[in-house]
């Protein structure tokens, strides 16, 4: 006896140190990340890729043509789209959004003064090849074109060369715009967001909140305004999620409150499990926030996780409100179910990473709460008994019917990795799309390519060697603009070959002195340049050796990479990287029921383990197989929820085979509350959260049923 009360005041000791500790840990490690806080993530990119430069680069040009937001006035009546698109732009806060004109006839007088060094691409290839008569041929065509323009006189410039490198300079989008599409005028804006303001998602959607305002206020008398660009769909989604995750939580809060009144007769309960889900989350953002620069919005989504095996934790302490009756099947429980998450940290993707840390964190915060601090609660409850089970026929139909389905499903699984099927906009937020995309005729397929150089010259140099070898290829670069001084200086030898050689027989309109005067002018040599830096030209640059050569629809794209450039196709490059992300996935759930087994048969025997796994197993392969047999094709957070089916189902299973009365109505309970959330969750909107609902109301369900066909055999130590 007074070696079992020596032993007993110890381990109160210990126990009391415990609490201290932990508590010493949460206020310390919250104080600093109170100070120092994370930052949040919300680009979906920056969850499948690395800070490496190649990554960032791919990750860089997502985000610089994500955070523009395109405005457009609709009217029947010319003026007055160009007049609300102007109100539109007075309305807006200048410091938050920019408008990055590209308006060559604003930069004319600059490019005038070194016409001799400018010449367009397609007369570059004519003169080096000595094609005199196709220049002189057009140019005569646009000397008699009634509607033709000329930029120069024609005794400076009698071949419009000049007005025809002009014409090759595309103004882009960035400018007011007046268009005339089906019968109806459309003035276009485009605004770009503050690259200090985009870091901050809260404050984003507080100004595209205001956007839409003036939208609202502005669409009257016969107008109507539009906006389009990935922050107003970024903006409209994640408002519709957070309302439908409100309304979700407090039906969840509402179903549980119903089942422990039901119960336990006692809804003072949901106040010490309402503080453990807190303080799991928490210490899982906490602990994420001292080992990650930031952290994931979707790492959050998989966070609500936690409220689960929390209530199944404490339902467990509830009912037996005994902790040495279940503490093996709590610990064993914790430990394997962090087990299966810790074989994310070796996935070599970020947000799996964060997943993994986040969620072993705040199931072994649970876990403390429920050992070190509720047997300190004085809990009085009255029970019902559920005493739910299956027959054996029903458990032999139950059984195959998962076997067929899980067999059966795997000839029609199909996989898509495609980004854009990740998410379905509105019929509104598409339809206006696909206006503002047919208005503008912005209907190519844009890629990139990315042109090195150790100087800058040598950078344009090499942007025109590449340009030069693509044909019949619509494309924006720097060079194109700005050519290098290498080019100017050709350019202007062009020009004197072509006076040399055609200059007479052409200019009839000419006196022969203006002739004269043209054959023997010294050109100046000096070179066009431009502050690239702090002008809108910088959008071509990722950095001062590296550009981006912006190309329309291009056909062969080998040509770009065979002479050692790299191609990016932003789009494909996303997928093939969210399909790697899943493929690891995959290959990780065999070493993670190996794991697992090699654990459970430490502490259980041989046949009761795999009695124990069987469940996850049945319910991963199902909830897999009922998707593809009903053609729905799974995708990465499909994958990413068979990690949860595992963790749960070995939750219901451990509990089962420790043998303790209560536990049968502790894990349906459990189970019950978990599916309702989750359930709920597959019928948002946002396709993303909604899969993740799916496949874990299915997998859960099947996990808990599937857990009642086996019985397990009494430990040795039990």
């Amino acid at each position: 006896m007074e070696v079992q009360k020596l032993i007993s005041q110890n381990a109160d000791k210990i126990k009391k140190l415990l609490r201290i500790i932990f508590i010493l840990f949460f206020l310390i490690a919250g104080l600093y990340v109170m100070i120092h806080p994370a930052k949040t993530q919300t680009n979906i990119l920056n969850a499948v890729f690395s800070e490496n430069y190649e990554d960032s680069t791919v990750v860089k040009l997502s985000g610089r043509y994500s955070s523009k937001i395109n405005v457009m006035a609709e009217s029947d009546d010319a003026e007055k789209s160009s007049q609300t698109i102007d109100k539109f732009y007075e309305m807006t806060d200048k410091n938050i959004f920019t408008v990055k004109e590209m308006n060559i006839n604003k930069m004319l007088d600059t490019y005038k003064k070194y016409q001799y060094n400018l010449l367009s691409s397609k007369n570059i290839k004519r003169l080096e090849n000595n094609f005199y008569e196709s220049v002189t041929a057009e140019s005569l065509e646009n000397l008699y074109n009634p509607l033709g323009i000329t930029l120069l006189p024609l005794d400076e410039d009698p071949f419009m060369l000049f007005t025809d490198y002009i014409k090759s300079l595309s103004t882009g989008s960035g400018d007011y715009s007046l268009i005339n599409y089906n019968d109806k005028y459309y003035s276009v804006l485009t605004l770009e967001i503050n690259p200090d303001t985009a870091l901050s998602p809260t404050k984003i959607n507080g100004e595209i909140k205001k956007l839409i305002k003036q939208q609202k206020k502005l669409s009257v008398d016969g107008v109507k305004v539009y906006l389009t660009g990935t922050p107003i769909h970024s903006y409209y989604a994640s408002s519709r999620s957070m309302l439908e995750i409100n309304i979700i939580c407090i039906l969840s809060a509402v179903f549980l409150f119903a089942l422990f009144r039901y119960y336990f007769s006692n809804i003072k309960l949901i106040i010490p499990t309402a503080i453990s889900i807190s303080l799991g989350i928490l210490l899982g953002y906490i602990v994420c926030s001292l080992i990650f620069h930031s952290i994931h919005v979707l790492t959050f989504v998989f966070s609500t996780t936690l409220i689960g095996i929390c209530i199944d934790y404490s339902l467990h302490y509830y009912i037996e409100k005994d902790l040495s009756k279940i503490f093996k099947s709590l610990t064993v429980s914790m430990l394997t179910t962090v087990s299966a998450f810790a074989v994310l940290l070796f996935s070599g993707v970020e947000l799996l990473k964060q997943i993994a840390v986040f969620t072993m964190t705040g199931l072994f915060s649970v876990y403390l709460m429920v050992v070190l601090f509720y047997p300190l609660l004085k809990i009085k409850t009255e029970e019902r008994t559920i005493n739910f089970s299956l027959s054996d026929k029903a458990k032999k139909i139950l059984l195959y019917s998962v076997i067929a389905v899980a067999f059966c499903g795997l000839f029609f699984i199909r996989f898509n990795d495609d980004i854009k099927d990740m998410y379905v906009p509105s019929k509104k937020l598409a339809g206006a799309e696909k206006l503002f995309k047919n208005v503008t005729g912005n209907n190519s397929k844009i890629t990139f390519a990315v042109v090195n150089g150790d100087t800058f010259q040598e950078l344009l140099e090499n942007e025109e060697k590449l340009t030069n070898e693509i044909k019949f290829t619509k494309f924006q670069a720097l060079s194109k603009y700005l050519p290098s001084h290498k080019q100017q200086a050709r350019n202007r030898e062009l020009r004197k070959n072509l006076y040399t050689n055609e200059l007479k027989n052409y200019s009839v309109f000419l006196t022969p002195a203006q002739v004269s005067k043209l054959l023997n002018e010294t050109y100046p040599e000096d070179y066009l340049d431009f502050d690239i830096e702090n002008s809108v030209f910088s959008e071509f640059l990722l950095d001062k050796n590296t550009s981006l050569v912006i190309l329309y629809d291009i056909k062969e794209p080998q040509t770009i990479i065979d002479n050692g450039y790299k191609y990016i196709d932003v789009q494909k490059t996303i997928s093939e990287r969210i399909k790697t992300c899943r493929k690891n996935c995959l290959t990780m759930i065999i070493p993670v029921f190996a794991i697992l087994f090699i654990l459970l048969s430490a502490i259980y025997k041989p046949k009761n383990t795999l009695k124990i796994l069987t469940p996850s197993l049945l319910a991963s392969t199902f909830s897999i197989g009922i998707l593809s047999l009903f053609k729905v094709e799974i995708n990465l957070f499909h994958v990413l929820a068979i990690f949860l089916i595992i963790g749960f189902g070995l939750d219901y299973s451990v509990f089962k085979a420790g043998g303790i009365k209560g536990s049968k109505d502790a894990v349906l309970l459990s189970c019950l509350t978990t599916i309702f959330s989750f359930l709920l969750l597959a019928l948002t909107n946002f396709k993303l959260i909604s899969s993740l609902g799916l496949i874990l109301s299915i997998g859960l369900s099947v996990s808990y049923l599937t857990s009642l066909i086996f019985e397990y055999n009494k430990e040795p130590s039990e």
